[in-house]
């Protein structure tokens, strides 16, 4: 008798383990949502997903923000649509698995709309130059994020570039994201992905940056007026017999200050080499007397801290 009790007891213990080791926790299932990072107003799924208990044998009930949106054995999925731009929505799954366990999962959503806006942080253009300046070659670019709220800086920033993370530029408050781009590459990319303090993804975005042509254009300065940047110079310009002075633009260039000594201006005239003038993008010209004919004005820059950071242009003028 007293063995048989034991064997029942030993029995029982190890019934009772393997019980417990049946049970399905809250681990073991996993709620996610398609698009990861949805924008506002968009078509939203949340799914369920388990490797250790069937999911298709299982009570599962969904909620809305707390009201109760779809009951079924088996409804792995629930669609909605995301809300307003800074607004929360909760959804959530009450899943009772056939081996009798019962528990809940939810994600919480704050749709951002995160817009990207690239800078060319140090792009020559010219004074009253109303355009955008482009991205020079070997460059310095900004990305910043808009996450289309006025706290964006108190969000949790994750960048990458080139599908490379960038841990040194992500954290709390980092908006915005630079680097200089390589003359090896045609373009970059970089990516954002925004998330609350508490850990909702906010929203991702992607952008490709590309480096803009540099070019040189030429502008009369007057004495009285100044540069006249409403007209840009062409070949066959005819330089006044009392003398001209002519300015050298080169937009979207590298660096944006034209006395760095990183920059080096070589002039010529007519194929002849002359001295760097004191402004060295302004050269000044007088014919000599009585003299007619054409010539060349020709200019070349180039960055001698950089590889293969340089421009030229020539200007045929009349005299």
């Amino acid at each position: 008798m007293k063995k048989s009790l034991i064997l029942f007891f030993a029995l029982t213990f190890v019934f009772f383990a393997f019980f417990c080791h049946a049970q399905t926790n809250t681990s073991d299932v996993v709620l996610s949502i398609s698009p990861q990072s949805p924008k506002a107003n968009t078509n939203v799924t949340a799914v369920l997903s388990s490797y250790s208990t069937d999911l298709n044998k299982a009570n599962i009930s969904w909620t809305l923000n707390g009201t109760l949106a779809i009951q079924n054995v088996g409804q792995k999925t629930y669609s909605f649509t995301s809300p307003n731009i800074g607004t929360q929505t909760t959804v959530s799954a009450q899943i009772m698995t056939a081996d009798g366990s019962i528990f809940n999962k939810s994600i919480t959503i704050t749709p951002a709309n995160v817009d990207l806006l690239w800078e060319a942080v140090d792009s020559y253009t010219p004074p009253f130059y109303e355009g955008k300046a482009l991205i020079p070659s070997q460059g310095t670019v900004k990305v910043t994020a808009i996450a289309g709220s006025s706290n964006s800086q108190k969000y949790i920033y994750n960048w990458k570039q080139d599908d490379d993370n960038q841990p040194d530029s992500s954290g709390y408050g980092k908006d915005s994201y630079t680097f200089k781009n390589s003359y090896l590459e045609p373009s970059n990319t970089v990516e954002v992905s925004v998330s609350s303090l508490i850990g909702n993804n906010l929203g991702d975005n992607t952008i490709t940056t590309t480096p803009g042509t540099p070019l040189i254009l030429f502008y009369e300065k007057d004495p009285t007026l100044g540069t006249l940047w409403q007209q840009i110079l062409t070949d066959g310009y005819t330089i006044n017999s009392n003398g001209d002075t002519l300015v050298a633009e080169p937009y979207f260039f590298a660096p944006k200050n034209l006395n760095s000594s990183a920059l080096q201006f070589t002039w010529s005239l007519g194929g002849s080499a002359i001295d760097t003038p004191a402004v060295p993008n302004e050269i000044s010209i007088k014919p000599a007397s009585g003299q007619s004919g054409s010539s060349t004005i020709d200019l070349s820059i180039n960055n001698v801290k950089t590889l293969f950071l340089s421009m030229e242009k020539t200007l045929n003028v009349n005299f």
